[in-house]
């Protein structure tokens, strides 16, 4: 993990793909615990639409949060989870 301007890098890609969810959830919902509005950057080695649709579909962060994702030229995956202002 790293830390950017306004928000985390958490490059999951060495992650054991059972615990990337889990570790992404968890960051999340700290943040929710916390009132932060800060965003999260995602990098993976493969396409995390799933990873936007599981977020909104929780309890614990329905309609919370923005997700966007895009594969970068180097072939990575990158998501970015935005808090909704509201």
């Amino acid at each position: 993990m790293a830390q950017a301007a306004n928000g985390m890098v958490v490059d999951v890609r060495g992650v054991t793909p059972a615990m990337r969810r889990p570790l992404v959830f968890a960051i999340v919902d700290r943040m929710v615990d916390i009132d932060c509005h800060d965003s999260i950057v995602v990098i993976c080695d493969h396409d995390p639409s799933g990873l936007g649709y599981q977020l909104d579909l929780r309890r614990e962060s329905r309609g919370m949060f923005e997700f966007d994702c895009d594969q970068r030229l180097d072939g990575a995956w990158v998501a970015l989870i935005r808090r909704r202002i509201g």
